[in-house]
């Protein structure tokens, strides 16, 4: 896949632990980052700063005590330019759906969108979001759902908009166009 920027491109800490092997899923459930999220961040020459947005939300999670996180709790984040960072990757239970449980049903894709600032997610961003479940599909073994995380969880992750995409079909917001290698 050619949108795919590896753990080594953007950078990533190794895990704390070993990660735990995940053989498929149900599909994939999407997140948003539920903070604020620069509104300039979405400017074409703005996409050299996402890898470094990565590596902070990869910090913050491994500083959260509380949620016990080995890693960024993500299998991939996406930028508004529509690059997937690779996050936990295919084959690796999540942390971001709620419990093992969940973690184990579906895999989880972070959008760079917040609560606030930059909330839409443009086109890229959703051409993006399919290449994730497109490449977790293919390489990881991931089934047909595509959900949001306040679908197994109270929470209002992912945000309005996306969640509207979302119930839509999750569509490509391009039809006929792929970007996978």
């Amino acid at each position: 896949m050619e949108t795919l920027v590896t753990r080594a491109e953007w950078g990533a800490l190794p895990p704390s632990q070993q990660w735990r092997a995940l053989p498929r899923t149900l599909g994939v459930k999407i997140h948003y980052e539920g903070r604020e999220v620069p509104a300039d961040l979405a400017a074409p020459d703005q996409h050299h700063r996402c890898a470094a947005r990565v590596r902070e939300i990869q910090a913050m999670h491994l500083a959260d005590a509380g949620q016990g996180w080995i890693d960024i709790a993500y299998n991939a984040v996406v930028c508004p330019h529509g690059q997937v960072f690779e996050g936990r990757g295919a084959h690796r239970e999540s942390g971001a759906n709620g419990d093992r449980g969940l973690n184990r049903a579906h895999y989880a894709v972070c959008a760079m969108l917040g609560d606030r600032g930059l909330t839409e997610p443009g086109p890229a961003l959703l051409d993006g979001l399919c290449d994730a479940v497109d490449w977790l599909r293919d390489q990881g073994g991931a089934g047909p759902e595509v959900a949001g995380h306040r679908d197994g969880r109270e929470t209002d992750c992912p945000g309005e908009p996306l969640y509207r995409w979302i119930l839509a079909g999750a569509p490509r917001p391009r039809p006929g166009l792929t970007r996978r290698a």
